[in-house]
Formats: C-alpha cells, structure tokens, sequence
C-alpha cells in the first residue's frame, strides 16, 4: 500500500484544493455573478457533456489502463498507444456529422422546456471530446504510475480557469453567453496540457502496426463505452432529465446540493488514480493475494476519511444553508441523498478497479445497463411528481443497488469482498456522531456554529479512529505529521 497511500495522500490534497475552489465558485461568485438561468444553464452543459464523452473516448482510457502492461517490448506499446489515439475518431466523426445534420431539431428538442439551451447545443459535444482526449492522455500517464500532474489538471485546473473567468465576468470584461462559452475553451487547453505531459512521460514513435489481441481489445473498448455511459447516467441523468421537467433555476439549487455531496466523493477519486493501474497489473501478473489486500485496505481507508466528511457535512448542513438564499433550501434533501450514494463509492474500495481490469466487467455492464433504464424510469416517475427531490431519490437508489449489485458479483466469482470487522466499526462510528452532533445547535452566527462543531467532531472522530487503531495506515499519517515528539 506504500505507493498507493503516497500518491493516494497528494491527490487527496489536490483533489481537495479542486473542492475548494469549486466551492468558491459555485457557492460565492456564481451566486452572485451568474443569474439563475445561466447557472442552471452550466450545471447541464457540463452534465450532458460527461454523459456523451464516454461514448466519445471509444471506452480507450479503460482500454490503456487494462492492456498496455500485457505488452512488454517498445515497439509494441507504440503501436498499441498510436492506435488507441485514432480508434475515437471512429465514434467523434460520425457524432458531429450527425449533430449538424440534426442541430435543428435536436436544440429544438433540449430546449422545450428551457429555451436558453438550445443556443448551447454546441459547447455539449466539443466539451465531451476534449474531456475523452484528457481522460485517454491522463490514463496514459497513468500506467507509468505517474498520477499527481493529471490530477491537478483535472481537479485543480478546470476550477482555476472558472474562477478566472467568473472574475471576468464580475469585472465586465466578458457577459454571461461568453463564460458559457469559455468552458469549451478551459476544456480545450486542459487536454492540450495533458497531451504535453503524457508525451513528456512516454513519447512512442507512431506507427501503425497488427495488435496483439486486436479482436479483444476492440471488443473491451466496446463495453467500456457501455460501462462509461452507465457511470455517468446514473450520476448525470438526473440534471439531463431535469432540464425537461423543471425551470432552469431549480436545476442551479440541484448542482448546489450535489456539489457539496460530491465532496464525499474526493477520497474514491484521489485514490482510484493509483488503484486502478495497481489493479490492472496484479490481474496481468495473476496475484490475486495482492488485488484482495488492495480491495480490502483501500475500502477501510476510503471509508474512514469520506465518514469523516459526511460527518463535518450533515452535521453544519442546516447552519450551511441558513447562509443561502431562502430558495435553496429546497435542496437539503437532495444533500443526504447524493451524499449516500458518494459515500458508497468509498465503501467499495477497488471494486469498479476490479471489474474494469478482469473478466467480470461483461455481465456487471448488462447488470447497469439494465439499472440505467431503472434510473430513466424512476426519473420519469418522480421527477413530475417531486421535483428535484424526486431526481435525487432516483439517482440514489439506481446508484446504490447498482453499486452493491458489482460487489456482490465479485464476491460470487472471486470470493473476496471490501469488508472486514473493522469496517462495521468505522460506520458504527459514523452513525453515533451524526447522532449526536445533527440536533445540537448553537445559537451564535453559523459560521461561528460551523467552526465550533466541526473542531468538536474532528477530535472525536480523529481520536476514536486512532484509540479504535481503525487503520493503520491512517494511524502511521498521524503519528507522523501530528505526534512527532
């Protein structure tokens, strides 16, 4: 677990930072810069954007991460990396011709309820394309273990340049259309500097050349676009579908309350970098020992840090929106609900890292694809009925049924599982504090309140987790960094 904590550890931070100025732009200067239609308006650009570029990376950033250590001479990982470059331009060409034949209707279709949208059509596929160029690049360096520059440009960058340009924009330099349009900008030079540090890592001579496994490779890829799109439908759908039953501001209180779930996520994501080329290089090397100790370690760990955040999160959710408009109150269901399905991603560890880099990922595909059409029904149904509300509560028990159904797969077909006594006791943990820190109020301002009771939950949760000897990785952190005599 050394390389994984270490790498794990600054792509926490990084991750981490990328929340923070996230947060600084969705919750401060989108508020305050951003009308509510323009703010909506970017939450499902962006959203329709994630749930196309699956199907525009032709799967090739699972595809890089699972096959590239099975081959073992230069002359072979050139070939591999030269075509995994142009087997996306199989899917984006046909797309894009296919969007300006159709650019009528289609704008005409998104924009029934919402007319502003339909102005947008185009930043929804550029977007899609840079951000598959970024993931295939980043998978790129990936393999080479090298995880820390690509994360900052995913987490920190994109945030950065938002920030930059809602400044602009408060300055007057640019009007609201123009920031919509910068996004496909930001997303553009991001997978340019990608592209630069994935050849600064490895530059292969291009040649085209007979793959090892052509047949099998494509035929992955293939899933793997199935297995994207299913990913990010159940996280995504709900503000597509949305767009179609709710005005355009109900849609901006949504991508608030799924933000700040979302920062329960930023453990998974600070790990999984690492976890998923550990994975797929243990499955090439047949060490099956070591991808169940990786499954094991990596969910207790991931379950200690996000329990933490959902903690600091439910227990100040209530002082948190006293501080925002009225109106967005609204929300703070949609908060608990998407904070469940986040946590969970931390409470299966390695899973998705398993199933993408073995022979299980065919039938757990069918297994969300069938789910993803659950996820469309429910949306229809609870959506008209309750709103915003009614997306998070389909998203969450698509997501989590979804979620429990892949690791109760693997446990069938590998007989290993994420958990183990001391699992039960970090969730036990969390329980009790949510408990007993969720109805107990101050009565001073709520970031005084916020302040005061995060310090309280900190100490308790941090010093239980160390007396408990939970993890001991997370153990080994704090005598280091916080008992050093």
């Amino acid at each position: 677990m050394g390389v994984v904590i270490k790498q794990s550890v600054w792509n926490l931070v990084i991750t981490g930072l990328g929340f923070v100025l996230g947060a600084l732009n969705v919750l401060i200067l989108a508020q305050i810069y951003l009308s509510d239609d323009y703010y909506g308006l970017w939450n499902y650009v962006l959203s329709t954007s994630f749930l196309f570029f699956p199907l525009m990376s032709f799967g090739i950033h699972n595809t890089i991460v699972k096959y590239y250590s099975s081959y073992t001479t230069k002359e072979e990982r050139d070939g591999f990396l030269t075509q995994m470059l142009l087997w996306p331009l199989c899917i984006i060409i046909p797309v894009i011709g296919i969007i300006y034949l159709a650019q009528d209707t289609i704008a005409s279709y998104i924009s029934d309820k919402n007319e502003i949208t339909g102005a947008f059509l185009w930043c929804i596929p550029l977007i899609a394309i840079f951000q598959a160029y970024f993931e295939i690049f980043y998978a790129w360096v990936k393999v080479h273990m090298k995880t820390i520059g690509g994360n900052f440009l995913k987490e920190v960058f994109y945030r950065a340049g938002a920030m930059l340009t809602l400044m602009m924009l408060a300055m007057g330099w640019i009007d609201q259309t123009e920031f919509i349009y910068s996004l496909v900008f930001i997303y553009a030079l991001r997978a340019l500097l990608m592209n630069i540090l994935a050849f600064q890592t490895y530059l292969p001579v291009f040649k085209f050349q007979k793959l090892m496994n052509t047949s099998k490779i494509i035929n992955y890829s293939i899933y793997m676009i199935i297995a994207g799109s299913i990913s990010t439908a159940l996280i995504d759908l709900d503000k597509f579908m949305l767009n179609q039953y709710v005005t355009i501001d109900q849609i901006g209180y949504y991508g608030i309350a799924v933000f700040i779930a979302t920062v329960i996520a930023v453990p998974a994501r600070g790990m999984a970098q690492i976890t998923h080329p550990l994975t797929a290089g243990h499955f090439n090397r047949n060490e099956m020992g070591d991808v169940a100790q990786l499954y094991k370690r990596s969910s207790l760990n991931l379950s200690v840090v996000a329990g933490f955040l959902l903690v600091i999160i439910f227990c100040n959710l209530n002082e948190f929106y006293a501080m925002m408009p009225q109106e967005t109150r609204i929300a703070i269901p949609v908060v608990f609900l998407i904070s469940l399905t986040k946590f969970s991603e931390n409470l299966l560890g390695s899973n998705n890292a398993i199933l993408y880099n073995s022979d299980l990922y065919k039938v757990t595909l069918w297994m969300g694809f069938l789910l993803t059409f659950v996820a469309i029904g429910l949306n229809w149904w609870l959506i008209p009925e309750f709103g915003i509300i009614g997306a998070a509560i389909a998203t969450c028990m698509a997501y989590l049924c979804y979620a429990f159904a892949k690791a109760y797969y693997v446990y069938i077909k590998l007989k290993i599982h994420p958990w183990t006594s001391k699992t039960w006791n970090t969730l036990f943990l969390i329980v009790a504090i949510i408990g007993a820190f969720y109805f107990w109020d101050f009565t001073w301002h709520p970031l005084v309140n916020i302040a005061i009771k995060s310090v309280l939950i900190s100490l308790i949760y941090l010093g239980s987790i160390y007396k408990m000897k939970l993890s001991s990785e997370i153990n080994q952190i704090i005598n280091r960094y916080f008992l050093r005599s």
